[in-house]
């Protein structure tokens, strides 16, 4: 499996401190199963930019650790970049390092509280240069769940999601995770993320998500969010299957009142 998006570069954001944290994660996410972990630091306008050339050096180190550590994970650039009304332009310039470096698929993120009204022009200053943009957990963003339609919206126009597995297991509150399960049931959910910030608590932390996914998901879902299509990414080709979006009710089982019992 790949996961598409982790902070797992040492010392560049908020992510890994030091590099016994990236090894301890490396080790956890290659027990759940990930072969390939793409690192995403967090990359945003300001005297806090982070340059690919910088990003490109931090992963050709940890890729060296890694081997010496023996934990048999590839290690791949990419970023995840906050959006700003000048994202476009950016990404133009070559100031912005997409998934892989291919120079195909962009993960970027929204502030965690609204929709930025130029959101949808950056979506399509990024589309017009044969980008397509990932967003990094929908589901926790607080616009999207009172205004879920937008994703529907978006979806149908060519934007792609990434599910943080922990979503699921109520870690961000529980509208984030019936946002996250109705995605998943809409099969609006493109790729899987750890977002991992520094070593899990529990070894099986990701290996519980990942069960939980497959259970909401249908046939070879779970194959195509963790193995196709981020292999698509990679190759730096579209995925392999177009449709038609809509958003799913969740259907809950309705409590029965005391006296039903009786």
């Amino acid at each position: 499996m790949i996961d598409i998006h982790s902070h797992i570069l040492p010392g560049l954001d908020d992510g890994a401190k030091i590099i016994e944290d990236s090894l301890e994660m490396a080790r956890q996410l290659h027990q759940s199963g990930f072969k390939t972990l793409i690192a995403t630091p967090h990359v945003m306008e300001g005297s806090d930019f982070l340059s690919p050339e910088k990003i490109l050096a931090a992963v050709a180190e940890l890729r060296k650790n890694v081997a010496e550590a023996e934990i048999p994970v590839e290690i791949l650039p990419g970023a995840e970049n906050y959006i700003f009304p000048d994202l476009g332009k950016w990404a133009h310039q070559g100031k912005l390092l997409t998934l892989g470096n291919t120079g195909k698929y962009l993960l970027m993120e929204l502030p965690m509280l609204e929709i930025p009204h130029y959101t949808e022009q950056v979506f399509f200053d990024l589309q017009v240069q044969g980008l397509t943009p990932i967003l990094a957990h929908p589901e926790r963003n607080r616009g999207l769940i009172d205004r879920p339609e937008y994703l529907v919206e978006w979806a149908n126009k060519g934007v792609l999601f990434q599910l943080n597995l922990r979503s699921l297991s109520g870690r961000y509150g529980p509208q984030v995770q019936e946002l996250a399960e109705r995605m998943i049931r809409s099969k609006l959910i493109h790729f899987v993320g750890s977002d991992a910030h520094r070593p899990s608590q529990e070894d099986t932390d990701y290996l519980k998500a990942l069960r939980s996914t497959k259970e909401m998901t249908e046939d070879d879902g779970i194959r195509e969010i963790t193995i196709n299509n981020p292999q698509a990414i990679l190759a730096g080709r579209a995925l392999p299957e177009k449709r038609e979006y809509t958003l799913h009710t969740l259907k809950r089982k309705k409590k029965r009142r005391f006296w039903e019992f009786f």
